[in-house]
């Protein structure tokens, strides 16, 4: 069975991996909007130096998915791209990239 992994900067998706076994895997970054979604939160964040820009990156934990890997790959950042609309997005730029700043 492959294994899903998204990276994340803070709770903003970046990127989707689909992986089996060490060599077989399939990547896709996210629109570009999530990447400028996740500049300008890190700007809102005080994130202007390299090192507390990539203290923020993280890997969720891999879950089981199915084992055509392009296809799975393809089909998670579809779902993802349709869950974060704009205002998901904006929401999340203006808590700094956190969706519970509270928390």
């Amino acid at each position: 069975m492959a294994q899903l992994v998204i990276t994340y900067w803070r709770d903003i998706p970046s990127m989707v991996e689909v992986k089996q076994g060490r060599r077989e895997k399939a990547k896709r970054m996210l629109p570009e909007r999530f990447q400028e979604a996740i500049d300008r939160a890190a700007m809102r964040a005080g994130a202007s130096d390299t090192d507390s820009y990539l203290a923020q990156w993280r890997k969720a934990p891999p879950v089981s998915c199915g084992d055509d890997l392009e296809s799975e790959a393809d089909r998670i950042c579809a779902e993802i791209d349709a869950a974060y609309d704009d205002e998901k997005l904006r929401q999340l730029v203006a808590a700094s990239g956190e969706a519970d700043p509270a928390g």
